[in-house]
């Protein structure tokens, strides 16, 4: 599998952020948790799981590593990017778009 660094990138790192946006809500619902709260929980959970995709840094076994997501294209590639991500910017403007307002 070839990793290929694409523009197209940022397009697809926002879709994901918004569709899990759409799980975390459905799960929310379905246990009770009110629009209001959802909302509050949702947007910060969004911006803080954003951050460390953007600016993180996880450590294992001694090594600091920057978690980055990539995507499949279905055809042999990984589309991932080398440049700065700024998921972080979209949370609560996802967040907002995914609870209809």
């Amino acid at each position: 599998m070839e990793i290929k660094l694409e523009e197209e990138y940022e397009n697809l790192a926002t879709e994901w952020q918004y569709q899990m946006i759409l799980l975390l809500k459905e799960q929310l619902k379905k246990n009770g948790v009110s629009d209001e709260s959802a909302k509050e929980i949702i947007g910060k959970f969004t911006f803080d799981l954003s951050m460390l995709h953007d600016q993180g840094e996880i450590r294992v076994d001694g090594k600091s590593f920057n978690p980055r997501i990539c995507f499949d294209d279905f055809a042999g590639n990984l589309i991932g990017t080398d440049e700065e991500t700024n998921l972080h910017e979209y949370a609560f403007g996802s967040t907002s778009e995914a609870l209809g307002e």
